[in-house]
């Protein structure tokens, strides 16, 4: 079975989505699957090309990357890491100065669709920062983004969460990313059964029908195709 990612420029789709039906959350415990990148690309400081091939704890599987298809790196918080993350929770940053990375978002994609995805953020520098998600369908197709608030700093185990879900089983990819540009994620969830929660105020953006229609879409290859 073959699969593409389309990525780019991640534009507003107007004028041809519905409004979403879901909402956006800082609560971990909305979301049932767990992705850990220890686990996955052990707990080690080391490099990896975009993308990388990922397994949930619940046997799910989908892939991981830098929009800018740069390299990413494989951090642990309390070794290679000194932020706000869980001792010993593995991380995957973007930044990687050293190669003289552009910052861009990661993109988490799944091989079959959930009803939600979440992660741990944390912004580089330490500071206030504002965190964001945006979810896509298998086409690619914007669903809606959620904002939320975060602090960055030295004080174990207060990572913000941010999450976004939908009422169907219909996300495919989420994009993480930060005012700032530079950041890490750590450990990352899935929703992969139904979600019920009062919906939380306020930053989720849905999208409307508009006279616009679509703003141009730049389109580009994150990963040669799987099979």
């Amino acid at each position: 079975m073959k699969k593409s990612i389309l990525l780019g420029v991640l534009c507003l789709w107007l004028g041809l989505c519905t409004a979403w039906a879901s909402t956006g959350t800082t609560n971990p415990n909305l979301f049932n699957d767990t992705i850990d990148w220890c686990t996955n690309y052990g707990c080690q400081s080391q490099q990896l090309g975009t993308p990388q091939n990922w397994t949930s704890n619940g046997g799910a599987t989908g892939m991981v990357g830098l929009v800018s298809s740069q390299n990413m790196q494989n951090l642990v918080q309390g070794v290679s890491w000194n932020g706000n993350f869980s001792n010993g929770m593995g991380l995957i940053y973007n930044g990687v100065e050293t190669l003289g990375n552009t910052p861009g978002g990661i993109l988490l994609s799944l091989d079959s669709p959930a009803y939600g995805v979440g992660a741990y953020i944390q912004d580089d520098p330490y500071g206030a920062f504002t965190a964001t998600i945006t979810l896509y369908d298998a086409s690619f197709n914007l669903l809606g983004s959620y904002s939320s608030p975060g602090t960055s700093d030295n004080n174990v185990g207060t990572a913000l969460f941010i999450g976004a879900y939908d009422a169907t089983a219909d996300v495919s990819y989420a994009l993480f990313d930060t005012n700032d540009d530079v950041f890490a994620i750590g450990q990352a969830k899935l929703a992969t059964q139904p979600v019920s929660s009062t919906p939380e105020p306020g930053t989720l953006a849905l999208l409307l029908p508009s006279a616009m229609g679509l703003a141009g879409v730049l389109r580009r290859r994150f990963t040669k195709e799987v099979r």
